[in-house]
C-alpha cells in the first residue's frame, strides 16, 4: 500500500528538480559563456524532474486506488458491524428475558421489547432506570455493580406495574466500562407451578392418609373382637366407604395423568347423545335432592373428540352442580357453533366466592372442604375437566356468585 508521505516526497523532489532545470536554463540565457553547461544541466535536471513527477503521478494513481479499496473495505466493515449489531438486536428481541443497557448514571441506553412489555413502557431510552422499574432493590443491585465492577444476581419480587417474581442478573459491559447490562427473567409461573406441586403432594398425602387412618383404626377395633353384629356392620360399612373413596381418588389421579400426557385419541362422535346420556344417568340423583335437571340442545351434534373424556367432562360438571345445589335447578345446555361446540352447566346452588374463582380448577382445591368430602368429592373433578378440555384444544370458564349459583362454560373445537 502506498503511503501519502512517499507520494509527497516524490512530488517535492520533482518540483525541486524542475525548479533547478528552469534556473539552469535561465542562467544559460543570461550568461552566454556558461550557456552550454547551463543547457546540459537544465536538460538533465528537467529530465530528472519530469521522471520524478511521472513517478509521483504514478504513486498518486496507486494512492487513489488504495484509497478507493480502503473506502470499499471500510464500507464492508461498517456493513458487517451493522449486521452484527442487527443480529445482536434480533437476539435480544428473541430472548425470553428482558434486557436493559444503562450508563454509569443508571440511565437507560437500550431496552429490548420484552423489557418494555414487562414494565409497560414504549421507549425508556434516556429515562432513569428507577422511573421504569420502580424498585429501589433493583437500583441498589445495579449501584453495587457500578461500584464493585463485579456481576450480581438476585431473585426478588417486583410490584410495578403488577406483582411478579423475577430473577435478575447485572454485569459490566466488557467493551465499555461505563455501561452495564441488566437481565430480568420473569419466573412467576415457575414459582406458581412449584407452589402448586408442593400443594399437590401435600394434598395427596392428606387425602390418602385420612381414609387409610380411618380404615386402620376401624380394622384394629374389629380385630379386638366384638359380638355386636350392628357394630360390626357399621364399621365394615365405613371401611368399605373409605376404600371406595381411595378408589375414586386413585381413579381421578390416573385420569389426570392421562390428561397430562396430552395423548388424546379423537374419533367421530355425537356430542349431543353423550351429554344427554350423562343427564339421564344423573337424573335420579337430582330427583332424590328435589332438583330439576334438564337438557337443552340439539338431538345430534357431530364432532371429533375422545368419547370417554367428553363424557367425563360432562359427568364431572353436572355431578358437581348437583352436589352443590340444595334447591332449584341444574340446566345443561349444548350449543352448536360454526367451528366449536359450547357446553354450559348452570345451577342455582351455593355459588363460589370471587376470591376462590381463580383457583377452583387447581388440584385438590376445595371452596368448602367439609362439604366437598361429605358429598363424596375427591377435589380433583374440576381439575380433570380443565385438563381434558385443554387437551382437546378448548377452554373452560366459570361465573359465580355466592348463594345465586354458578355457570361453567366449556368451548371445544369440532375437529
Amino acid at each position: 500500500m502506498v503511503r501519502p508521505v512517499a507520494w509527497m516526497a516524490w512530488n517535492r523532489v520533482a518540483v525541486a528538480l524542475l525548479i533547478v532545470a528552469v534556473v539552469a536554463g535561465l542562467t544559460g540565457l543570461i550568461a552566454p559563456s556558461a550557456r552550454s553547461g547551463a543547457m546540459v544541466a537544465s536538460l538533465v535536471f528537467g529530465i530528472g524532474g519530469m521522471g520524478t513527477w511521472l513517478r509521483a503521478q504514478s504513486l498518486m494513481g496507486e494512492l487513489e486506488r488504495d484509497s478507493a479499496a480502503l473506502e470499499t473495505r471500510v464500507e464492508q466493515l461498517q456493513g458487517e458491524v451493522r449486521r452484527h449489531r442487527d443480529a445482536l438486536d434480533d437476539l435480544a428481541e428473541g430472548l425470553e428475558i428482558g434486557i436493559f443497557l444503562v450508563d454509569q448514571n443508571l440511565r437507560v441506553l437500550y431496552a429490548n421489547s420484552l423489557a418494555c412489555d414487562l414494565f409497560q413502557t414504549v421507549d425508556p431510552r434516556g429515562q432513569t432506570l428507577l422511573s421504569v422499574v420502580f424498585s429501589n432493590e433493583v437500583m441498589e443491585m445495579l449501584q453495587k455493580v457500578v461500584s464493585d465492577a463485579s456481576p450480581v444476581s438476585a431473585e426478588m419480587t417486583l410490584r410495578q406495574p403488577e406483582e411478579r417474581i423475577v430473577r435478575l442478573h447485572a454485569w459490566q459491559d466488557s467493551s465499555n466500562k461505563d455501561r452495564y447490562f441488566l437481565s430480568i427473567h420473569d419466573i412467576s409461573d415457575l414459582r406458581r407451578l412449584e407452589r402448586v406441586r408442593r400443594d399437590f403432594v401435600a394434598n395427596v398425602s392428606h387425602e390418602l392418609r385420612t381414609p387409610m387412618t380411618t380404615i386402620r383404626a376401624m380394622a384394629e377395633t374389629l380385630e379386638e373382637g366384638t359380638e355386636d353384629e350392628e357394630f360390626q356392620r357399621r364399621y365394615l360399612g365405613r371401611i368399605i366407604k373409605e376404600v371406595d373413596r381411595l378408589t375414586r381418588i386413585t381413579d381421578d389421579l390416573l385420569t389426570l395423568s392421562i390428561a397430562d400426557s396430552g395423548n388424546i385419541t379423537k374419533t367421530d362422535c355425537n356430542a349431543a347423545e353423550l351429554v344427554r346420556s350423562i343427564v339421564q344417568q344423573l337424573m335420579s340423583k337430582a330427583e332424590a335432592k328435589g332438583l330439576h335437571l334438564s337438557y337443552q340442545g340439539p338431538d345430534k351434534l357431530p364432532m371429533r373428540a375422545n368419547e370417554t373424556q367428553l363424557s367425563q367432562i360432562a359427568l364431572n360438571l353436572v355431578d358437581n352442580a348437583i352436589n352443590y345445589t340444595s334447591e332449584g335447578s341444574v340446566v345443561v345446555r349444548l350449543e352448536d357453533g360454526e367451528s366449536e361446540i359450547n357446553l354450559v352447566v348452570e345451577d342455582t346452588g351455593i355459588g363460589i366466592g370471587s376470591e376462590h374463582l381463580s383457583r377452583v380448577f387447581e388440584r385438590f382445591y376445595r371452596v368448602d372442604k367439609g362439604r366437598s368430602r361429605a358429598s363424596g368429592g375427591t377435589g380433583l373433578g374440576l381439575s380433570i375437566v380443565r385438563h381434558l378440555v385443554e387437551g382437546h384444544g378448548g377452554r373452560v370458564s366459570v361465573q359465580s356468585e355466592l348463594n345465586k349459583g354458578s355457570t361453567f362454560a366449556v368451548v371445544l373445537p369440532k375437529d
